[in-house]
């Protein structure tokens, strides 16, 4: 009764289920502080700006944590400042906590983590476009914002196409805001590459060290894959019966996002083939925050959305003692 009335209450117009959020992540460290489910890399990975982080394992095991709560919040926030459903929701923290729960960063910061942030404040800035005003500011933000993350997470200069393609969904092309996103996107990096020129640094793509026996995360990700599937399509059909009827403006941000999901997949792919690793999917985890959603405000579908939603739950608690 308890988990069944979970899903209601983040479902339901109430503020204040946001405090529940960092019990959820407290939940998520404990266990892992309890059964050492996760260990944690030698070195950090934080892009250009090294591989190494003069900071204790707490440190670095309770700034992921926090980091967390912040993203959930925030995605949250742009979630119901735009309306994607037709009242508030808070399903979408649930959600990126829940999910996030399955990843390595999660439970010891590292730049992948970092770069989470500077995208959902990317996306913030982004959806304040609007067509028929002056939207230099908001692209030249967002494109700055889109560089720091590619600072902390280099395979995210990707994004400096997308951007372009993103910004001409609510905006009509126009050769200044292109510019924006360059100027935007270079600043961050140059600063980074003088860095790392002058500290000898080194990039490392592979975000996870050799050391760490990775076979039962990747158990993981196939269970958690099928029931992040199901619940994709599920949200699918009721994205598709949520836009019949919603504004153009919300088309157009939706449309913004499927090219994230499109990013979060090519990166997923490349890293599970090239590193056998599967960190980088968690990108996929911003996007799907927004979508999942609709799958539990829909009439038809919503009781399976929320029989899956407590499958994975579940079973996001018991992986740490299988």
């Amino acid at each position: 009764m308890y988990l069944r009335g979970m899903v209601k209450l983040f479902l339901g117009n109430r503020t204040g289920v946001l405090f529940l959020i960092p019990f959820f992540m407290l939940g998520y460290f404990l266990l892992d502080q309890f059964t050492s489910y996760y260990p944690h890399n030698a070195e950090t990975n934080i892009g250009m700006w090294g591989i190494s982080l003069p900071f204790s394992d707490s440190f670095l095991e309770i700034s992921g944590a926090i980091l967390v709560v912040i993203n959930a919040l925030a995605i949250n926030m742009i979630y119901n400042a735009n309306e994607f459903l037709e009242r508030n929701s808070y399903m979408p923290s649930l959600l990126y906590v829940v999910m996030m729960s399955f990843y390595h960063a999660t439970y010891s910061i590292d730049g992948l983590l970092v770069a989470h942030s500077f995208v959902i404040a990317m996306i913030y800035q982004l959806f304040l476009l609007r067509q028929n005003e002056d939207g230099r500011r908001r692209v030249f933000n967002g494109a700055f914002l889109a560089g720091c993350a590619t600072t902390f997470h280099p395979p995210l200069v990707l994004l400096a196409p997308l951007l372009i393609i993103m910004v001409r969904r609510i905006r009509p092309f126009i050769f200044r805001e292109a510019l924006m996103v360059i100027l935007g996107m270079a600043i961050p990096l140059v600063y980074a590459g003088v860095y790392l020129w002058m500290s000898g640094s080194t990039v490392e793509l592979k975000l996870i060290d050799k050391s760490i026996d990775y076979l039962s995360k990747q158990t993981d990700f196939l269970i958690t894959a099928v029931l992040f599937t199901l619940l994709f399509l599920l949200s699918l059909v009721s994205i598709r019966s949520r836009m019949k009827t919603s504004s153009i403006r919300l088309k157009k941000l939706t449309s913004m996002l499927w090219w994230l999901v499109l990013l979060g997949a090519i990166f997923g792919i490349a890293d599970f083939f090239t590193f056998g690793q599967i960190e980088r999917f968690s990108f996929l985890m911003i996007p799907l925050s927004f979508f999942l959603p609709f799958s539990f405000a829909s009439q038809t579908f919503g009781g399976l959305a929320t029989f899956l939603f407590y499958i994975t739950f579940g079973y996001s608690c018991l992986k740490f003692f299988l």
